[in-house]
């Protein structure tokens, strides 16, 4: 994983999907990353709705590498486009 690499994250059901801005190793021996979420409106709601029920802040601001999907934008662009014309 480096900075730009373009991956998705999914959270009950949401897919999300972000580039990697920041990669850290964390004092547990885990590689840590934060990460631009785009149109992630969904998620957040869903965040804040978890919030207001547990009183609590669910908000993450670093995912471990495990929790994060690399895959190739140009080609699930072009996937979808095909999808989307039959």
């Amino acid at each position: 994983m480096k900075i730009g690499t373009v991956v998705r994250n999914e959270y009950q059901g949401i897919i999300r999907y972000g580039k990697v801005n920041v990669i850290f190793k964390g004092d547990d021996g885990w590689t840590w990353c934060e990460v631009d979420w785009i149109n992630d409106d969904q998620y957040e709601d869903a965040i804040i709705h978890r919030n207001r029920l547990s009183g609590k802040d669910h908000n993450r601001p670093f995912y471990r590498v495990d929790e994060l999907k690399q895959f190739d934008l140009n080609k699930t662009v072009e996937t979808l486009l095909k999808l989307q014309k039959k």
